[in-house]
Formats: C-alpha cells, sequence, structure tokens
C-alpha cells in the first residue's frame, strides 16, 4: 500500500514539475516578445541602414516563432488549469498585437524614407518588411495553437470553464485586431512598390481544392443524434486532420520554393486561395450547425457519450483553426516570392481582404464550437 501511496505522489510532483515548466516557458515566450517589441519600438532606420535592422528584427521574431513551435511538439501530460496559467496565455496575445501595431508603425517609417533610398535598398527593405509582418502573423498562428493544445490537455476544463471562456474572448478579439493591422501593415508596404517586371507561373491548389470540397461534402451529410454524436464528431475529427495533413504538405512545398526563389505570382493561384478560404468559411458554417444540432440533444443523450463527443469537438475545433493559420501563411508567402509585386498589388490586396473575412468567420465559428463544448463540458463535471 506504501508502494502505492509513494508512485501516485511521484505522479503528482512530476506533473507540478510540468506545470512549472509551462508557466516558465509561457514567460520565457511574453519576455522575448516584449523584447522584440522594444527593439522594433526603437529601431533607428534611415536610408542607408533600414535593410540591416530589419533582418535583425526578422532574425528575432523568427526565433520565437521557432520557440513557440518547439513548445507545441512538447505537450504531452495532463495539465492542471489554473488563472496564472491562463493569464499568461492572454498575454501572449495581447503582446501579439501589440507586436503588429508596433509594426505597422514601422512600416510608415519606411515610408517616410522612400524618396531618399535607393530603389535596390528599398527592394530588399520591402522584403524584410513583409518577412518580418509574415513573421508575426504567423507566431499570432501559433500562440493560437498553443493555447487550443494547452485547452485540449488539460485536466479540469469543468472547473476553469468560466476563466478559459474569459482567455478566448482576449483571444479572439486580439487576433482579429492583429490580422487587420498586419493586413494594414503589407498594404502600407505594397504602396511603397514602384517597380513593375512581368512574370507568370502556374501553381495548381486544384487537388487542395477539389479534396476541400469533398470534405465540405462529408461533414454537410452528417446528421448528429444522441446515438452517432461522438462517433460521427470523431469521424469527422479524422477526416479534418486528414486534410490538414495535406494543407501542410503543400505549405511545405511553398517553403521550399520560398528558398529556391523559383516562384513568380499570377492571378489564377490568388483566386484559388481565395477559393480555399472559401471552403474554411463553409467549414466554419457546418460547425455552427453541428453546434445546433448538440444543443438540441444533449439533454437526450448520454453523459459518457456528451463527453466524448466533446473532447472530439475541441480537437476538431482546434484542426480548423490550424487549417484557417496555415491557408493565411501561405499566402504571406507567396507575397514574399512575388518578383511582380507591383502588376498585382490591386489583386493582392483583394485576394488578402477576401480572405481576411473568410477566415475570421470561420474562427468565430471555431471559437463558438469551443465555448458550446466547454459549457457541455462544465455542466457535466
Amino acid at each position: 500500500m506504501n508502494h502505492i501511496l509513494k508512485f501516485f505522489a511521484a505522479l503528482a510532483f512530476s506533473a507540478s514539475l510540468l506545470q512549472a515548466d509551462l508557466k516558465t516557458d509561457l514567460a520565457n515566450i511574453h519576455t522575448s516578445m516584449l523584447e522584440l517589441n522594444s527593439s522594433i519600438s526603437t529601431a533607428e532606420l534611415t536610408s542607408n541602414t533600414m535593410c540591416a535592422s530589419l533582418i535583425s528584427l526578422n532574425d528575432q521574431a523568427k526565433a520565437i516563432v521557432n520557440a513557440i513551435a518547439l513548445m507545441n511538439e512538447g505537450f504531452s501530460s495532463p495539465i492542471t488549469l489554473d488563472n496564472e496559467t491562463l493569464s499568461l496565455t492572454e498575454d501572449l496575445f495581447v503582446s501579439a498585437a501589440s507586436l503588429s501595431n508596433q509594426t505597422s508603425l514601422l512600416s510608415d517609417e519606411i515610408t517616410l524614407l522612400q524618396p531618399n533610398t535607393e530603389a535596390f535598398i528599398l527592394a530588399d527593405a520591402i522584403a524584410a518588411m513583409l518577412q518580418l509582418s509574415g513573421d508575426i502573423g504567423e507566431m499570432a498562428d501559433r500562440i493560437g495553437e498553443m493555447a487550443d493544445n494547452i485547452l485540449i490537455m488539460s485536466d479540469n476544463i469543468g472547473l476553469m470553464a468560466d476563466r478559459i471562456l474569459e482567455t478566448q474572448a482576449i483571444q479572439s478579439e486580439n487576433l482579429i485586431l492583429t490580422q487587420n493591422t498586419l493586413l494594414q501593415t503589407q498594404t502600407n508596404t505594397l504602396a511603397l512598390v514602384s517597380v513593375i517586371e512581368t512574370a507568370s507561373y502556374d501553381l495548381s491548389l486544384d487537388t487542395l481544392i477539389t479534396e476541400g470540397n469533398i470534405l465540405l461534402a462529408q461533414m454537410s451529410l452528417v446528421a448528429l443524434n444522441p446515438w452517432n454524436m461522438a462517433n460521427a464528431l470523431e469521424d469527422v475529427q479524422t477526416d479534418v486532420n486528414t486534410y490538414l495533413a495535406q494543407v501542410e504538405q503543400f505549405k511545405a512545398l511553398f517553403n521550399t520554393d520560398m528558398v529556391q526563389n523559383t516562384l513568380y505570382i499570377n492571378s489564377d493561384t490568388l483566386n484559388k486561395l481565395v477559393s480555399v478560404s472559401i471552403i474554411m468559411n463553409s467549414i466554419g458554417i457546418v460547425m455552427d450547425g453541428y453546434g445546433t444540432a448538440i444543443q438540441a440533444s444533449q439533454l437526450f443523450t448520454r453523459e459518457s457519450t456528451l463527453l466524448d463527443a466533446m473532447g472530439s469537438m475541441l480537437s476538431l475545433s482546434s484542426d480548423i483553426g490550424k487549417l484557417s493559420n496555415n491557408i493565411l501563411e501561405m499566402a504571406d508567402q507567396i507575397l514574399l516570392m512575388a518578383d511582380n509585386i507591383g502588376l498585382a498589388a490591386d489583386q493582392i490586396l483583394l485576394t488578402q481582404e477576401l480572405q481576411s473575412v473568410n477566415i475570421a468567420a470561420t474562427q468565430t465559428s471555431v471559437l463558438a464550437a469551443q465555448q458550446l463544448a466547454l459549457s457541455i463540458i462544465a455542466a457535466n463535471n
């Protein structure tokens, strides 16, 4: 008996260490974000040195993104949520919004320096500025995924449901602010482009669009009821996870092509990116329908079935959030690879605006799904 007690005591001690490590990692990332914010706000750009300053900021931002990604890969044990952990998570979202604002101000400085800057320096500065805004957008995405991971791995959602909802409200508000500000930054930067080069390429997204439409059709055919709810949502989550893997594979191709600098932008690719974001918007609408069905049948559903279903719902909403993030990041990467930004600037901005609307709608549906799942878990805890 003593050995059993010692075993469980050791488990509890190990869990407490993991919790402490999580808080330390969150605090360290927040400190790094504050340092980057300070570096951006104090950066002294001149017509001759702006590129070096921007590249240094890019390095700082990319290091933070990599650190967050490493954290996301390290989640393996249950997490006991508390106010401190949620507050630390909220700080990251607020800091991401602040970084996007500082980046926008930095783009204004480049605009002021444009008349006195050599064309080749300005071209490099534009690329570095777009890279910085893309890195901060990716940072916000990775933080959102980390928050989802913390939520999925938590073992006391019911007890902390109200506090979690507060955190999600802060998360949603700051993510929207970050996206809108970064869009404005990219708009400001694109306005600097004056050199027009003719280039074209044909990057096919047809397979991704086809598979997305198949996924959407499959999800639309699912009719949730008290008897099939858990299994049906688990199957949908598996299908969405498979599509997520396809999108991530496609994104990896973008990363490779960006390094090799072999791609040029054209209208077909931009239109297809909008089509993918429309699919994501439609998936969000289906998720809203799932929420309505769950609310209508929850009183007639066994508690164990309901809790299993809500676990799948949380995982499903997390994967859809990752899909949305990857699509936005692919658009940023294509923008960075373009050698004919000046020629396509108007359509690029239109594409980004349409994507922003579609992805924002998707994220709203994801948040609603998470809130519903949390409320049901709390009610049955």
